[in-house]
Protein backbone atom coordinates (compact mmCIF):
# COMPACT_ATOMS: atom_id res chain seq x y z
CA UNK A 1 0.00 0.00 0.00
CA UNK A 2 2.97 2.61 0.83
CA UNK A 3 4.51 1.34 -2.33
CA UNK A 4 1.23 2.19 -4.70
CA UNK A 5 1.11 5.51 -2.72
CA UNK A 6 5.04 6.05 -3.20
CA UNK A 7 4.34 5.49 -6.80
CA UNK A 8 1.36 7.75 -7.24
CA UNK A 9 3.10 10.72 -5.62
CA UNK A 10 6.29 10.09 -7.26
CA UNK A 11 4.41 10.14 -10.48
CA UNK A 12 2.42 13.67 -9.82
CA UNK A 13 5.27 15.42 -8.53
CA UNK A 14 7.02 14.69 -12.23
CA UNK A 15 3.59 15.43 -14.35
CA UNK A 16 3.26 18.56 -12.29
CA UNK A 17 7.43 19.71 -13.05
CA UNK A 18 6.69 18.88 -16.85
CA UNK A 19 4.39 22.27 -17.02
CA UNK A 20 6.36 25.64 -17.25
CA UNK A 21 4.81 28.83 -16.42
CA UNK A 22 5.74 32.16 -18.40
CA UNK A 23 7.08 34.91 -16.56
CA UNK A 24 5.05 38.05 -17.30
CA UNK A 25 7.55 39.40 -19.94
CA UNK A 26 6.89 36.26 -21.81
CA UNK A 27 2.90 36.56 -21.52
CA UNK A 28 3.40 40.62 -22.86
CA UNK A 29 5.22 39.37 -25.92
CA UNK A 30 2.43 36.87 -26.15
CA UNK A 31 -0.35 38.90 -25.87
CA UNK A 32 2.00 41.42 -28.55
CA UNK A 33 2.68 38.41 -30.90
CA UNK A 34 -1.17 37.85 -30.55
CA UNK A 35 -2.16 41.38 -31.32
CA UNK A 36 0.29 41.15 -34.64
CA UNK A 37 -1.23 37.81 -35.94
CA UNK A 38 -4.81 38.84 -36.05
CA UNK A 39 -3.76 41.59 -38.35
CA UNK A 40 -3.30 38.44 -40.38
CA UNK A 41 -5.13 38.22 -43.84
CA UNK A 42 -5.96 34.64 -43.30
CA UNK A 43 -7.23 34.70 -47.50
CA UNK A 44 -3.37 35.17 -48.69
CA UNK A 45 -0.84 33.35 -46.26
CA UNK A 46 1.82 34.19 -48.47
CA UNK A 47 1.98 37.67 -47.60
CA UNK A 48 2.90 37.61 -43.80
CA UNK A 49 5.17 40.49 -42.49
CA UNK A 50 5.70 41.49 -46.41
CA UNK A 51 7.61 38.23 -46.82
CA UNK A 52 7.46 35.22 -49.01
CA UNK A 53 7.68 31.92 -47.04
CA UNK A 54 10.42 29.80 -49.59
CA UNK A 55 9.62 26.35 -50.44
CA UNK A 56 11.61 23.61 -51.44
CA UNK A 57 10.27 22.16 -53.90
CA UNK A 58 12.99 19.29 -53.99
CA UNK A 59 10.99 16.17 -53.62
CA UNK A 60 13.35 15.25 -50.93
CA UNK A 61 12.07 14.79 -46.80
CA UNK A 62 13.01 17.89 -45.06
CA UNK A 63 14.33 17.32 -41.36
CA UNK A 64 12.83 21.01 -39.86
CA UNK A 65 13.69 22.09 -35.69
CA UNK A 66 11.38 23.42 -33.75
CA UNK A 67 12.15 27.37 -34.77
CA UNK A 68 11.94 25.61 -38.68
CA UNK A 69 8.41 24.25 -37.80
CA UNK A 70 7.47 27.77 -36.41
CA UNK A 71 9.05 29.22 -39.76
CA UNK A 72 7.73 27.60 -41.91
CA UNK A 73 4.67 25.83 -41.00
CA UNK A 74 2.48 27.73 -38.10
CA UNK A 75 3.20 29.41 -35.10
CA UNK A 76 0.81 27.53 -32.42
CA UNK A 77 -1.81 30.03 -31.53
CA UNK A 78 -4.65 28.07 -29.24
CA UNK A 79 -6.93 31.51 -30.11
CA UNK A 80 -6.54 31.47 -34.04
CA UNK A 81 -5.56 27.95 -34.54
CA UNK A 82 -2.62 26.46 -36.75
CA UNK A 83 -2.79 28.58 -39.74
CA UNK A 84 -0.20 27.20 -42.05
CA UNK A 85 2.66 29.80 -43.96
CA UNK A 86 3.36 27.77 -46.64
CA UNK A 87 1.55 27.57 -50.04
CA UNK A 88 2.55 24.36 -51.00
CA UNK A 89 0.51 21.55 -49.00
CA UNK A 90 2.63 19.94 -46.63
CA UNK A 91 2.82 16.57 -44.56
CA UNK A 92 4.79 16.84 -41.16
CA UNK A 93 6.30 13.41 -39.48
CA UNK A 94 7.04 13.11 -36.48
CA UNK A 95 8.82 10.72 -35.28
CA UNK A 96 11.84 9.18 -32.95
CA UNK A 97 14.14 7.44 -34.21
CA UNK A 98 13.74 5.16 -31.63
CA UNK A 99 10.76 4.11 -32.95
CA UNK A 100 10.25 0.84 -35.26
CA UNK A 101 7.26 2.07 -36.81
CA UNK A 102 8.75 5.42 -37.63
CA UNK A 103 11.43 3.95 -39.05
CA UNK A 104 9.17 1.59 -41.40
CA UNK A 105 7.22 4.92 -42.38
CA UNK A 106 10.72 6.72 -43.74
CA UNK A 107 10.79 5.04 -47.01
CA UNK A 108 7.41 5.73 -47.77
CA UNK A 109 7.79 9.11 -47.00
CA UNK A 110 10.95 9.29 -49.43
CA UNK A 111 9.25 7.71 -52.01
CA UNK A 112 5.96 9.48 -52.10
CA UNK A 113 7.56 12.50 -51.61
CA UNK A 114 10.03 12.52 -54.70
CA UNK A 115 6.56 11.11 -56.68
CA UNK A 116 4.67 14.07 -55.53
CA UNK A 117 7.48 16.12 -55.84
CA UNK A 118 6.49 19.96 -56.52
CA UNK A 119 2.57 19.32 -55.44
CA UNK A 120 3.52 18.13 -51.67
CA UNK A 121 6.19 18.44 -49.51
CA UNK A 122 7.00 16.29 -46.52
CA UNK A 123 8.67 17.62 -43.61
CA UNK A 124 10.18 15.36 -40.43
CA UNK A 125 10.00 16.84 -36.38
CA UNK A 126 12.22 14.80 -34.17
CA UNK A 127 9.87 14.71 -30.94
CA UNK A 128 13.02 14.10 -29.06
CA UNK A 129 14.56 17.32 -30.33
CA UNK A 130 11.33 19.02 -30.61
CA UNK A 131 9.14 18.73 -27.46
CA UNK A 132 8.15 22.15 -26.97
CA UNK A 133 6.18 21.67 -30.14
CA UNK A 134 4.88 18.01 -29.71
CA UNK A 135 3.56 19.33 -25.74
CA UNK A 136 1.64 22.37 -28.12
CA UNK A 137 0.28 19.75 -30.47
CA UNK A 138 -0.74 17.43 -28.21
CA UNK A 139 1.36 14.67 -29.44
CA UNK A 140 1.25 11.15 -27.48
CA UNK A 141 2.06 8.64 -29.54
CA UNK A 142 4.50 8.61 -32.90
CA UNK A 143 4.49 8.41 -35.82
CA UNK A 144 2.04 11.32 -36.06
CA UNK A 145 1.20 12.49 -39.26
CA UNK A 146 -0.12 16.72 -39.70
CA UNK A 147 -1.38 17.38 -43.35
CA UNK A 148 -1.19 21.15 -43.50
CA UNK A 149 -2.73 23.51 -46.49
CA UNK A 150 -3.23 27.25 -46.60
CA UNK A 151 -6.44 28.46 -45.43
CA UNK A 152 -7.24 25.23 -43.26
CA UNK A 153 -6.85 23.90 -40.39
CA UNK A 154 -4.53 20.71 -40.45
CA UNK A 155 -5.60 17.30 -40.52
CA UNK A 156 -4.03 14.62 -37.84
CA UNK A 157 -3.34 11.25 -38.22
CA UNK A 158 -1.67 9.39 -35.64
CA UNK A 159 0.27 5.52 -36.40
CA UNK A 160 1.72 4.41 -39.78
CA UNK A 161 -0.13 3.52 -42.29
CA UNK A 162 0.88 1.31 -45.42
CA UNK A 163 2.40 2.73 -48.40
CA UNK A 164 -0.94 2.54 -50.57
CA UNK A 165 -2.80 3.98 -47.36
CA UNK A 166 -0.65 6.97 -47.36
CA UNK A 167 -0.86 7.91 -51.14
CA UNK A 168 -4.61 7.61 -51.00
CA UNK A 169 -4.67 10.31 -48.29
CA UNK A 170 -2.10 11.95 -49.74
CA UNK A 171 -4.01 12.08 -53.02
CA UNK A 172 -7.62 13.17 -51.61
CA UNK A 173 -5.66 16.21 -49.36
CA UNK A 174 -4.13 17.23 -52.36
CA UNK A 175 -7.44 16.85 -55.03
CA UNK A 176 -9.77 18.56 -51.78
Amino acid sequence: MKKHLLVTLMAAVLFAGCGQKKTSEQQNQDATEVSAQNKYDYLNPSQEDGNSNSEELSGKVIAITSDEFRSKITDINPELGLRYKGTTPCIVDFYADWCRPCMQLKPITEKLAEKYKGQLIIYKVNVDKAEDICQSLGIQSIPTLFFFKPNTQPGKMVGAPTEAELEKLIQDFINK
